[in-house]
């Protein structure tokens, strides 16, 4: 019956690595996506954040599954002392993991990069004629002014180029009517739902696979006592 618990717990390990492993795989594909996606996005150097981003989800990515084969080294070895740093590494990860999606879900929702707010302003004051930062995310995103192309009107501006397909305003269709703001938020929460979503499986996961490494620590600890009393 114990080595039954101690096989059980062995083999739940393995398959908790090996979900790690998957997860992991899964963060280094995504920061990959979204460095790929950079890459062939247009010539607009804006900051915010998403460079360092994907390479963060990387880096993260890279260390859970070379955490998740020391896991199953430990397994197969049944030493204590692996398994218990690798219940402490899962427990830092899991708090990286809490982190990284906190701020994550925050950009989604609030976070505007400074060049955007910049832009903003910039519509706001009359005093200010010629191009603007807003005109870049305007031609970025397909977007014009903060809330709305009226927006334009409302501050007796004259609409910008980029606020039209190719640059063309001779055609009403052309006309991009969506704001920046609402346009920025929608493309940052489309780029961190996958990341949101893989951060919940990691943290649940490897919450699972610190509490099974500790028991499987402690059960090998009183098989080898046992042994010894026996002997």
């Amino acid at each position: 019956m114990y080595c039954t618990k101690r096989q059980t717990l062995s083999y739940t390990l393995c398959l908790i690595n090996l979900l790690c492993a998957l997860w992991g795989s899964l963060l280094i594909w995504y920061g990959c996506w979204l460095l790929d996606n950079l890459t062939n996005s247009q010539n607009i150097e804006i900051e915010h954040g998403e460079n360092l981003a994907a390479i963060l989800t990387i880096l993260l990515g890279i260390v859970i599954v070379v955490g998740s084969i020391y896991g199953s080294v430990g397994v197969c070895q049944e030493s204590r002392t692996v398994l218990i740093s690798y219940a402490v590494l899962l427990l830092v990860l899991l708090i990286i993991q809490v982190i990284m999606f906190s701020i994550s879900f925050a950009a989604s929702r609030d976070a505007l990069p400074e060049t955007l707010r910049q832009g903003f302003d910039e519509l706001w004051d009359v005093q200010h004629v010629g191009n603007s930062t807003l005109n870049i995310y305007e031609e970025w995103l397909h977007c014009c002014g903060r809330n709305k192309a009226e927006d334009y009107v409302l501050v007796g501006k004259e609409l910008p180029s980029s606020c039209c397909l190719d640059k063309d305003c001779t055609k009403v269709l052309n006309l991009f009517m969506s704001g920046c703001e609402v346009k920025f938020k929608a493309y940052v929460s489309d780029k961190t739902a996958n990341f949101n979503i893989l951060s919940w499986l990691l943290i649940i996961t490897e919450f699972g696979g610190s509490v099974i490494s500790c028991y499987l620590a402690d059960s090998i600890r009183n098989h080898r006592d046992r042994v010894r009393f026996y002997n």
